[in-house]
């Protein structure tokens, strides 16, 4: 409380009043309480489009016989086999009557 006229101490006073006030808004500026729209439950939009097709199911391929000189991970498998065949085929994506329409190669 006693008045001080130093220039030192004004900054000093300024420096402290700087502290003082806080660094970030009170949480609740940033809470917005959603709880009640969490518990309605959302109507499907009626004019949302409808799946087409039939449900698609996993293809089991022919057992891999043992290899002993494999990569050590799926990575380096893909990284030798890209570079010793760069044409060959990767991937398949097949349409519904199974027909292959794309294809991805190595490379």
């Amino acid at each position: 409380g006693v008045p001080v006229n130093s220039r030192v101490s004004s900054k000093i006073q300024q420096l402290l009043n700087t502290l003082k006030r806080p660094k970030r808004p009170p949480l609740k500026e940033f809470f917005v309480d959603d709880f009640e729209e969490l518990l309605e439950v959302q109507q499907p939009d009626p004019n949302q489009p409808k799946p087409e097709g039939n449900q698609m199911n996993v293809l089991k391929g022919e057992p891999l016989g043992m290899v002993t000189n494999w990569p050590p991970s799926l990575l380096a498998a893909l990284q030798r086999w890209g570079t010793t065949q760069p044409k060959a085929p990767c991937l398949t994506a097949l349409d519904t009557t199974g027909k292959a329409i794309y294809t991805l190669t190595y490379g």
